[in-house]
């Protein structure tokens, strides 16, 4: 097809889009398009699955769009190739793909991130710098790369103590992420880990005083948009409290908190935002309080994961993908005064024992079906499967989503879905 034919009156924007696996699914970014824009789809990487699938769904009518593969281009041979299409916007929804759409956005003159912040986005390392250096607190933190056993080993303990958390520049869902209990784990870690991959931080300490309600944990994700450098905190979600090491149990919003520490974690959110150069785009941003102030844990630079999008969909009719692809095309939104949703929805992700290494049963599920409150169960594992605690959150067992009236009988609900699901497993050695 001839990129100058087919006029039409909606402005075109291109997907950069990675993984199939990853992403949202390529039917849910063309439903939230349409009305508001045309989309050029863009694969930057070689992989056959989302080729394909973009291809066959295109075929079958499922999604419009010319689709550009990428993967064999260099950025400026790219950026060339989309500028023939005459794009008024670009965009991704994962972090993946940030830093590539960044570098083409650049070329093309394009509003998105800057390299610079989205190089800040995507790897922990350098997102904790710009922080610190705006002023903001952070937990201590260290390039193993720049560490040697020894003095090093001693200062890093002297200023932090023990346990250290153990993570991943780039990626999510607490992959890879483990504590580091002792001297001899951080001297192992410093030894044996991949250059340019890993972070050394200090845990951030908990409140001593609770800043959200019985059930949660002490942390929350703060919904972001940023148009035209205005900002709108579009809510804040609760979370539940972490199974080890360090995997995610569930969300549910709006989270129990007093209306002056929501205050405090959307303005840090914010700030945030500003000290990494954000001047258009959704954020996620993870906030934990803790006696001396909201500190930033971090700060994505795309839409939240789980059930984030679905909340804002159902408490305000905002839909975070399409808000996403109105601001890259250069909409100047701004939400205030958002009212208190009706209900408080949730989502609970069922995590095995972190001991387990492969399911040997799973039972109750059919049951969690029947608890008022419960609308859908999708079970993530099965028995037989093999399952890591290095997987992260991805190691859940069933992911459950609902809504209560308030925040106490979602907490009911969350004790019973917990007491009905029973999950049996061979352990390590």
């Amino acid at each position: 097809m001839n990129p100058e034919a087919a006029p039409d009156s909606l402005p075109l924007l291109a997907i950069v889009y990675g993984s199939l696996s990853l992403e949202q699914p390529l039917r849910r970014l063309a439903e939230a398009a349409h009305g508001a824009c045309r989309i050029l789809w863009v694969l930057p990487f070689d992989r056959k699955d989302s080729r394909t699938a973009a291809r066959m769904m295109k075929a079958r009518g499922e999604i419009d769009g010319d689709i550009i593969d990428a993967s064999k281009l260099t950025t400026d041979e790219a950026a060339e190739t989309i500028r023939a299409y005459h794009p008024q916007g670009i965009t991704c929804f994962i972090d993946e793909t940030i830093v590539w759409t960044a570098e083409v956005a650049e070329r093309l003159g394009l509003t998105f991130h800057s390299p610079h912040t989205a190089e800040c986005l995507t790897d922990k390392l350098k997102q904790r710098i710009a922080l610190a250096e705006y002023g903001l607190q952070t937990p201590p933190f260290w390039n193993p790369d720049d560490l040697e056993i020894g003095n090093d080993i001693a200062e890093v303990v002297r200023s932090a103590g023990l346990p250290l958390v153990f993570k991943p520049r780039r990626g999510t869902s607490s992959k890879d992420t483990a504590p580091l209990q002792s001297v001899a784990d951080l001297e192992q870690a410093i030894t044996t880990h991949e250059h340019g991959r890993m972070l050394i931080e200090g845990y951030i300490p908990e409140p001593t005083q609770p800043c959200t309600g019985t059930g949660s944990a002490p942390y929350v994700s703060v919904e972001v948009l940023v148009a035209d450098g205005v900002t709108s905190v579009l809510g804040v979600t609760g979370r539940m409290p972490l199974a080890e090491p360090f995997r995610e149990t569930g969300q549910y919003f709006p989270a129990n908190m007093t209306a002056d520490a929501m205050a405090s974690a959307a303005e840090v959110a914010t700030k945030a935002g500003q000290a990494l150069g954000i001047t258009s785009g959704v954020l996620h941003v993870e906030v934990k309080c803790t006696d001396a102030g909201p500190v930033v844990i971090e700060v994505n630079g795309r839409p939240g994961g789980g059930s984030t999008s679905d909340f804002l969909v159902r408490a305000y009719d905002l839909d975070l993908v399409r808000l996403t692809m109105r601001v890259a095309l250069g909409e100047r939104l701004t939400y205030t005064d958002l009212p208190e949703p009706d209900n408080v929805l949730f989502r609970l992700d069922v995590q095995p024992d972190a001991r387990l290494t492969r399911i040997t049963a799973i039972e109750g599920i059919d049951a969690v079906r029947r608890i008022p409150g419960v609308e859908q169960v999708t079970q993530g594992m099965a028995a037989g499967d093999a399952l890591s605690w290095r997987d992260g959150t991805f190691s859940r067992v069933a992911v459950v989503t609902g809504a209560a009236p308030d925040h106490e009988t979602a907490q009911k609900i969350r004790a019973q879905v917990l007491s009905t699901i029973r999950i049996e497993g061979d352990e390590t050695g």
